[in-house]
């Protein structure tokens, strides 16, 4: 039987939440990009929301001589 090397890529969508006290929208989001800049684990991961697979590439494995 034949030997293959399979590279799977997997592109994922993640949903990350950050409380913040500010004035405005726009405000709440500068505060939330800084901080994601300066610390991203203050963030809650929610998870992820969408993912997409497939196969990237195969190739025979050659053996060794």
């Amino acid at each position: 039987m034949n030997r293959y090397i399979v590279s799977l890529c997997r592109v994922e969508h993640h949903v990350y939440q950050l409380e913040v006290e500010a004035d405005t929208p726009d405000e709440a989001n500068d505060i939330a990009v800084e901080t994601w800049d300066d610390d991203d684990e203050a963030f809650t991961h929610l998870g992820v929301v969408h993912a997409e697979d497939f196969i990237e590439d195969i190739k025979a494995k050659r053996e060794a001589a």
